[in-house]
């Protein structure tokens, strides 16, 4: 009997084998029972018996047994493809016979090709060549044509111990008919880049499937246990209803008049999600008031509709880590069931592997991809890459959407850049993957009346009686005091520090967190004057997550005991990161000039439980605010100037006036803003669609073209960021950031240590562009410790600013 050809050797001492039969038959299982609902299990399944077919030759196996005998040892990594075998196959056994049949060889084969790079291109951004004129490397032209793949592999082995040529064929068969009769359903699209976009929506799912699959038994075989869990979410979705609708029961009744309507208001609001539950999936808009209890609402909604849809997670995305913790702590609190709940947002541990083989990687960090679990706290950023980066780590989640409830809060902050991208992806979402979304927010831009519109249907609205619900929320007054040429940080200490003496604790929210600095500066120095007690902190994303939990913890404190010590004040001055959904409220807000979307965040700040008669809102403007490296907040504030001028300022947050916003701002948008332009002129939207660029360029220099598609993944990925930061994550020397300073400038071999002490070290971390690094580079300000991580020197961490550094911009943005 000929000797089976394996697939992994165990790397611990037991030297375990795992045969490619074993792995092979694994991963297709796994594949086709996460591509059934889609109707493409045969396709999947054929994709995963091939995927790892340059296994079954003796250049492998040589290569699997020194590497077993070197542990640690990975100088030999890469010497063998074996990931081009199974695409050449399939066209050299199917190619060139039919359209249908070209079509399942051109999926099937680049997701094979690329499970170890991230996905290639069908044709780049440059056409056939990279940016040097050099044949590009990420194309599957070149994976296709690569030579001798095929000569060393043992196809007689594979054909009579893993499947036959009978059942491969019939397999293949079974592909071509899903495929099919899945072009009927998106010839329908609108237009050449809908259809595109749908198709590479498509090929990015099935190539999710692969590297979960493949990294999901390749870990339990490491691991010697099985690492999926068969929730009963039917149950769970029963169980977590319950304990909401106990908490709702349970909810306190004011005896003040406003705070008691409020609190009928938000009941109302509820009972309306609750009800609209019963609808079909599809794309939903929640428009609540700030204040007006949305997440608890739309957490009722998709409780019981995944109830009654059967859905398998309810994923919510919240565009700042600075409120998932606050949401996610409510939600945990509630249900009871930690195991339940996963947080994603970290942006410490880097996700991405490019290509990376899984022999190499930390095999528990591999788990933590894979978002199976019924509820997921994730950001916004964390579920873009999911969509549009680069790398297998992030894209391993897409396939975990399928069947979920989708609930976006605070969706005006999309990133303008981004609006096409997601429209699209939330529709394929909706009509592939049976999803329902829920988009939230107090200030609802018009998706769905654009030119690539978001497909909310003609009953999309979650609550009754809009309008009127917003004038029954109303508990500020609003006050324009913006003027001419704009006011300078010291007048606008003097009023904000007048205001504190006068009416009450006091919250400033500023565009700029060099603004920020400063302004808290110029009132602290005021304050120290004052008759009375004012303390004044700061807030920005210059501090660290723990140092900003801590501040924020304390100003609730404060506010909490204002009516034991009346005589104090409070003053925070802030970037926009206490904007969206952080649950404070103080009488009097000041606000920078931005878009009335922001404005109106601002507002949900003041006054918030209808605790006063009513709050108060200035608006202000500052002297030469330069906002040049903040397009979106910078149009914004352009509309917003000229509407305050022919508007009374308590108008602005009626639904009515924010639409009329909305649509002036998406209006004067160029339109390919929202394509998500690249540097070179061309836009992402193009790269994952139809790429006129790379077939333009093919097609002046005379390039053979050999594929349907022209989807240029691997260019797009690299471009792809949510936030032009280009910043990387330094540990600072606030807290327990110490300690971590120390671990990780000593040298260990103990990975998972190293892990556990990135996961600590998350809440020590602070974003610094590229050009901030630079510079304390060259001040000695930071060093890179034995581990890797780049650390801040102590004297360079304030207790009240964060780092201390003169910066320029603020990464949150909101239009």
């Amino acid at each position: 009997m000929t000797k089976p050809y394996l697939a992994h050797i165990r790397r611990n001492s037991s030297g375990i084998e795992q045969t490619i039969y074993a792995h092979l038959h694994r991963v297709a299982d796994l594949m086709s029972a996460s591509a059934a609902k889609m109707g493409l299990s045969s396709t999947a399944r054929l994709i995963g018996i091939l995927h790892d077919l340059g296994k079954c030759s003796e250049a492998f196996a040589d290569y699997l047994s020194w590497s077993h005998a070197h542990p640690g040892d990975y100088s030999r990594r890469g010497t063998v493809d074996h990931s081009s075998a199974g695409g050449q196959l399939l066209m050299q056994r199917y190619g060139g016979k039919s359209d249908d049949k070209q079509l399942v060889i051109e999926i099937a084969a680049l997701a094979i090709f690329s499970h170890h790079t991230g996905l290639l291109n069908y044709i780049g951004e440059h056409g056939l060549m990279n940016a040097s004129g050099r044949e590009d490397a990420y194309t599957f032209s070149r994976r296709m044509d690569k030579a001798d793949i095929l000569t060393g592999v043992n196809l007689g082995y594979f054909f009579e111990n893993i499947i036959s040529e009978e059942e491969l064929d019939n397999l293949f068969a079974e592909a071509v008919h899903e495929l099919s009769a899945l072009e009927e359903q998106i010839q329908k699209q609108k237009s050449d880049e809908e259809y595109f976009f749908y198709w590479g929506m498509v090929v990015k799912i099935l190539f999710s499937m692969l590297v979960d699959a493949d990294r999901l038994d390749s870990a339990e075989f490491e691991l010697d246990d099985s690492l999926t869990c068969a929730w009963d979410t039917e149950s769970l979705w029963e169980e977590f209803s319950a304990k909401l609708e106990k908490k709702i029961v349970g909810f306190p009744i004011s005896r003040e008049e406003k705070a008691k309507k409020i609190a009928t208001l938000r009941q109302r609001i509820s009972d309306d999600c609750l009800h609209a539950a019963e609808q079909t999936p599809g794309i939903y808009r929640l428009t609540v008031p700030t204040g007006g209890g949305k997440t608890l609402a739309s957490m009722r909604f998709a409780l019981a509709h995944a109830k009654r849809r059967h859905k398998k997670r309810i994923i919510v995305v919240i565009p700042y880590t600075s409120i998932i913790d606050q949401n996610a702590k409510e939600i945990r609190e509630i249900f009871d069931r930690d195991e339940a709940i996963l947080e994603h947002h970290s942006n410490v541990v880097s996700e991405e592997d490019n290509g990376e083989d899984t022999e190499c990687m930390d095999w528990r960090r591999i788990l933590t991809e894979r978002w199976d679990v019924p509820v997921i706290f994730t950001t916004q950023m964390q579920f873009l890459n999911t969509l549009f980066s680069g790398g297998n780590s992030s894209i391993r989640r897409l396939h975990a959407l399928q069947d979920s409830i989708l609930i976006f809060d605070e969706i005006q902050t999309l990133p303008v850049k981004c609006t096409y991208l997601f429209n699209l992806a939330i529709n394929f979402l909706k009509d592939f993957c049976r999803t329902t979304t829920v988009l939230c927010t107090a200030t609802q831009p018009p998706l769905e009346q654009l030119d690539f519109p978001i497909g909310a249907g003609k009953n999309a609205e979650l609550t009754t009686d809009i309008s009127e619900t917003f004038e029954a929320f109303r508990r500020v007054h609003i006050e324009n005091c913006c003027r001419d040429g704009g006011s300078s940080v010291e007048d606008i200490a003097a009023a904000i520090c007048r205001s504190a003496e006068e009416e009450g604790d006091v919250l400033c929210i500023v565009n700029l967190t060099k603004q920020a600095r400063e302004l808290y500066q110029a009132v602290s120095e005021i304050a120290q004057d004052s008759d009375i007690e004012i303390r004044t902190v700061h807030l920005s994303t210059k501090m660290c997550p723990a140092h900003r939990k801590k501040v924020l913890a304390e100003v609730r404190e404060e506010l909490r005991c204002r009516k034991e010590h009346p005589e104090r004040r409070l003053i925070c001055i802030s970037t926009q990161l206490v904007e969206a959904g952080v649950d404070v409220s103080f009488p009097v807000v000041y606000r920078a000039l931005a878009g009335f979307s922001s404005i109106a965040q601002a507002a949900g700040r003041c006054n918030r439980h209808g605790e006063l008669a009513q709050g108060i809102v200035r608006i202000f403007a500052f002297t030469d605010e330069n906002l040049s490296r903040l397009e979106d907040i910078q149009a914004g504030q352009k509309i917003a100037r000229v509407l305050l001028f022919e508007k009374e300022a308590d108008v602005l947050l009626s639904p009515q006036v924010m639409d009329e916003y909305f649509r002036k701002f998406y209006k004067e948008q160029i339109e390919s803003r929202m394509r998500y332009p690249l540097h070179d002129g061309n836009t992402l939207l193009d790269l994952l669609s139809v790429n006129r660029a790379g077939v333009g360029v093919c097609n002046q220099r005379g390039d053979k073209l050999n594929t349907g598609f022209a989807h240029a993944f691997h260019d797009a990925g690299r471009a792809f960021e949510v936030i032009d930061s280009h910043a990387e994550a330094v540990l600072v020397p606030y807290g327990a950031g110490k300690e971590l300073l120390l671990a990780f400038d000593a040298k260990s071999e103990d990975k998972r240590l190293f892990y556990r002490n990135m996961k600590r070290a998350q809440q020590y971390m602070v974003n610094l562009f590229s050009y901030e690094i630079k510079r304390f580079s060259g001040m000695g300000a930071v060093w890179r410790t034995e581990s890797g991580v780049i650390a801040l020197r102590e004297e360079y961490y304030d207790k009240a600013l964060g780092v201390q550094f003169e910066e320029q911009q603020n990464a949150y943005c909101m239009i």
